[in-house]
Protein backbone atom coordinates (compact mmCIF):
# COMPACT_ATOMS: atom_id res chain seq x y z
CA UNK A 1 0.00 0.00 0.00
CA UNK A 2 1.16 3.40 -0.66
CA UNK A 3 2.56 5.74 2.20
CA UNK A 4 2.07 8.89 0.92
CA UNK A 5 -0.26 10.22 -2.07
CA UNK A 6 2.24 12.81 -4.03
CA UNK A 7 -0.68 13.77 -6.83
CA UNK A 8 -4.27 16.24 -5.55
CA UNK A 9 -7.19 15.01 -7.32
CA UNK A 10 -7.47 17.29 -9.30
CA UNK A 11 -3.61 16.59 -10.99
CA UNK A 12 -5.05 13.02 -11.28
CA UNK A 13 -8.40 14.47 -13.45
CA UNK A 14 -5.56 16.91 -15.63
CA UNK A 15 -3.88 13.50 -16.38
CA UNK A 16 -7.17 12.17 -17.90
CA UNK A 17 -8.17 14.96 -19.68
CA UNK A 18 -4.70 14.89 -20.99
CA UNK A 19 -4.82 11.13 -22.16
CA UNK A 20 -7.94 12.20 -23.78
CA UNK A 21 -7.06 14.85 -25.74
CA UNK A 22 -3.92 12.81 -26.70
CA UNK A 23 -6.35 9.96 -28.21
CA UNK A 24 -8.53 12.41 -29.70
CA UNK A 25 -4.96 14.16 -31.85
CA UNK A 26 -4.08 10.35 -32.30
CA UNK A 27 -7.61 9.33 -34.02
CA UNK A 28 -7.14 12.26 -36.10
CA UNK A 29 -3.71 11.42 -37.42
CA UNK A 30 -4.97 7.50 -37.65
CA UNK A 31 -7.46 8.95 -40.30
CA UNK A 32 -5.16 11.07 -41.77
CA UNK A 33 -2.91 7.76 -42.52
CA UNK A 34 -5.63 5.80 -43.42
CA UNK A 35 -6.31 8.20 -46.10
CA UNK A 36 -2.82 8.56 -47.33
CA UNK A 37 -2.56 5.04 -47.48
CA UNK A 38 -5.60 4.53 -49.29
CA UNK A 39 -4.50 7.16 -51.45
CA UNK A 40 -0.72 5.27 -52.06
CA UNK A 41 -2.72 1.47 -52.93
CA UNK A 42 -5.25 3.28 -55.35
CA UNK A 43 -2.18 3.87 -57.72
CA UNK A 44 -0.26 0.63 -56.78
CA UNK A 45 -1.79 -2.75 -58.79
CA UNK A 46 -0.74 -5.88 -57.84
CA UNK A 47 -0.04 -8.89 -55.31
CA UNK A 48 1.90 -6.79 -53.02
CA UNK A 49 -0.39 -3.95 -53.07
CA UNK A 50 -3.54 -6.54 -52.13
CA UNK A 51 -1.05 -8.17 -49.23
CA UNK A 52 -0.47 -4.71 -47.96
CA UNK A 53 -4.05 -3.36 -47.86
CA UNK A 54 -5.25 -6.71 -46.17
CA UNK A 55 -2.48 -6.70 -43.78
CA UNK A 56 -2.91 -2.79 -42.98
CA UNK A 57 -6.87 -3.01 -43.05
CA UNK A 58 -6.51 -6.50 -41.03
CA UNK A 59 -4.21 -6.12 -39.10
CA UNK A 60 -2.81 -2.56 -37.93
CA UNK A 61 -5.65 -0.35 -38.44
CA UNK A 62 -8.26 -2.31 -35.86
CA UNK A 63 -4.86 -1.84 -33.05
CA UNK A 64 -4.52 1.99 -34.15
CA UNK A 65 -8.11 2.55 -34.50
CA UNK A 66 -9.87 0.85 -31.75
CA UNK A 67 -7.69 -1.13 -29.45
CA UNK A 68 -5.49 1.75 -28.55
CA UNK A 69 -8.23 4.37 -28.05
CA UNK A 70 -10.06 1.86 -25.82
CA UNK A 71 -6.55 1.32 -23.46
CA UNK A 72 -6.53 5.13 -23.65
CA UNK A 73 -10.03 5.77 -22.39
CA UNK A 74 -9.81 2.87 -19.82
CA UNK A 75 -6.05 4.35 -18.48
CA UNK A 76 -8.15 7.74 -18.35
CA UNK A 77 -11.36 6.11 -16.39
CA UNK A 78 -8.48 4.86 -13.71
CA UNK A 79 -7.19 8.18 -12.97
CA UNK A 80 -10.77 10.21 -12.52
CA UNK A 81 -11.59 6.92 -10.68
CA UNK A 82 -8.61 7.30 -8.38
CA UNK A 83 -8.98 10.60 -8.43
CA UNK A 84 -12.82 10.28 -7.09
CA UNK A 85 -11.77 8.04 -4.23
CA UNK A 86 -9.10 10.41 -3.06
CA UNK A 87 -11.62 12.97 -2.93
CA UNK A 88 -14.15 11.10 -1.45
CA UNK A 89 -11.69 9.76 1.44
CA UNK A 90 -10.45 13.08 2.05
CA UNK A 91 -14.25 14.36 2.91
CA UNK A 92 -14.68 11.12 4.71
CA UNK A 93 -11.78 11.72 6.94
CA UNK A 94 -12.71 15.48 7.18
CA UNK A 95 -16.38 14.46 8.41
CA UNK A 96 -15.27 11.89 11.01
CA UNK A 97 -12.62 14.38 12.83
CA UNK A 98 -15.68 16.70 13.31
CA UNK A 99 -17.60 14.48 15.02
Amino acid sequence: MAERIMMTPQELNDGAVFLRERMEAMNEEVASLRNRIEDVASRWEGAAQESFIEQFMGDMYPILSETLPQIIEGLASELDAAANAIRETDESLASAFRG
